[in-house]
C-alpha cells in the first residue's frame, strides 16, 4: 500500500501501487492461536458528522456515506466535515482516480483539512473503514473460530455453534457432509457494524468455495482418485503437521500410508479427540477409543481436524513426488522436518528430536 504522504503518481495521475477493495487477507502461520481485533467507532446518526477539532481547525472526524451515494455527495460531506476544501476539489480529484468508485457505504476515520486525492486514499484503505476485524489463522479448529468471532461481535460462542449445528443454508458444498469444520478459510475479514452471526460464517465459506474454484478442487481431486472432502481431511492434517514449505512431501507421505494400506499414526488427529496440542501422547492417550485415532484406526479420520489454508489443499492436490512413508519434526521452534522412506531412518530422526526436546523443553 503507497504511503499516506505520497499517494499518487502526479506524472502518471495513478496511484504507484493499485488500490483495490480488500475483502480478506492472508496472515502467516498461526497454528495454536486465533488472533482477533475489533475497531468499532461512537455511534453516529444516519446523515451526521462526528467532528473533535485540533491545533489550526484540524483533528480527527468520522463521517458517514450512505448506500447510493454518487461522488458528489460524498465530496459534499467531506466538504462539511472539513476534510477538504470544497466538493468540487474531490469531484475532480476523482475523475482522475477510477478506483474511486469503489468507495462503499459504511463509517470511515478521517481527519480534517486534507487534500482530496488524500482523503479518496484513505476511504479507499480499509484500515480507514469503521469495522469489525477478525483475523482466523491457518489450522485454526472451528471452536476457536465461533469464539474470535463472537467476541468480536459481542454475542456468544454457542449462537455461532447453533448455526454451525444446522448449516444447510451456509452455502457450504454437498461433500462437506454438512459438516463446518475445514471450510472455515482462514483469512483477515471485515464486517459492517451490526453483522448477524449467520452472515459471518457464510462469508468464511464462500471465501473457502473461492479458494476450492481456484485450486480446482474437485476436478483435481477426482484425477487424483481422491474424493474431495478427503483432500480437506488431509489438507487439514498437513497444516497441523507442518511448516507450509513441507506441506506437499506431508500429502505424500498420507497418501502413500493410505496406499500401501498402513495406519497414518498421527498425534495431530488424536489431539483433535483430546482438545490438546500435546507433542508427547501418554501411552494411554495413544490406546483412546476415538474415530479420530489413527494409531488403532486404519485410514483417514471420520472428518477435518482444522480450517486449512489454500497452500494446504493445494498441497494435497499437487504433492510432491517421493517413496516417503515417516516425517520427524526434529526442531519445533524452527519447524525443521525430516522426511525418510524406511523404519530405521526414522528411528534415527525420532532420536534427534527426542535430543532436541530434552534440552529445549
Amino acid at each position: 500500500m503507497p504511503s499516506i504522504l505520497e499517494p499518487f503518481n502526479k506524472e502518471k495521475n495513478t496511484f504507484k501501487t493499485p488500490l483495490q477493495p480488500l475483502p480478506y487477507l492472508k496472515i502467516g502461520l498461526g497454528i495454536f492461536a486465533v488472533m482477533m481485533l475489533i475497531v468499532v467507532g461512537t455511534f453516529i446518526p444516519k446523515g451526521s458528522i462526528s467532528i473533535t477539532d485540533g491545533p489550526g481547525g484540524s483533528g480527527p472526524v468520522q463521517i458517514s456515506i450512505e448506500a447510493g451515494q454518487s461522488l458528489t455527495e460524498i465530496g459534499k460531506t467531506l466538504a462539511r466535515a472539513g476534510v477538504v476544501k470544497n466538493y468540487l476539489d474531490f469531484v475532480n480529484a476523482a475523475e482522475d482516480i477510477p478506483q474511486s468508485s469503489q468507495i462503499g457505504p459504511g463509517k470511515y476515520n478521517l481527519v480534517k483539512s486534507m487534500g482530496a486525492k488524500e482523503a479518496i486514499f484513505l476511504l479507499l484503505d480499509p484500515e480507514s473503514k469503521v469495522s469489525i476485524k477478525i483475523v482466523i489463522p491457518e489450522g485454526a479448529r472451528s471452536k476457536y473460530v465461533y469464539a474470535a468471532a463472537a467476541q468480536a461481535l459481542g454475542v456468544t460462542a454457542a449462537e455461532f455453534e447453533a448455526i454451525a449445528k444446522d448449516p444447510k443454508d451456509l452455502g457450504l458444498p454437498e461433500y462437506a457432509k454438512n459438516n463446518v469444520e475445514g471450510f472455515l478459510f482462514p483469512a483477515t475479514y471485515r464486517f459492517d457494524e451490526g453483522v448477524k452471526p449467520v452472515d459471518v460464517l457464510k462469508q468464511m465459506i464462500k471465501r473457502f468455495n473461492q479458494a476450492a474454484e481456484e485450486t480446482q478442487l474437485e476436478a483435481t481431486a477426482k484425477a487424483n482418485g481422491l474424493k474431495p472432502y478427503d483432500v480437506i481431511i488431509i489438507a487439514s492434517i498437513v497444516e497441523k503437521e507442518v511448516a507450509p514449505t513441507d506441506q506437499s512431501r506431508a500429502a505424500r507421505v498420507v497418501l502413500n500410508r493410505l496406499k500401501k494400506p498402513m495406519r497414518l499414526q498421527l498425534d495431530s488427529t488424536l489431539n483433535y479427540e483430546l482438545d490438546d496440542n500435546a507433542v508427547i501422547l501418554t501411552s494411554e492417550q495413544l490406546q483412546k477409543d476415538s474415530p479420530y485415532n489413527t494409531y488403532t484406526n486404519d485410514g483417514l479420520p471420520p472428518g477435518p481436524i482444522s480450517n486449512p489454508s489454500f497452500t494446504a489443499i493445494n498441497a494435497v492436490l499437487n504433492p510432491d513426488d517421493g517413496d516417503w512413508l515417516y516425517w520427524v519434526t526434529i526442531n519445533l521452534d524452527t519447524k525443521e522436518t525430516k522426511f525418510a522412506s524406511t523404519n530405521e531412518q526414522f528411528l534415527k530422526d525420532k532420536q534427534e528430536f527426542l535430543r532436541w526436546y530434552a534440552q529445549n523443553k
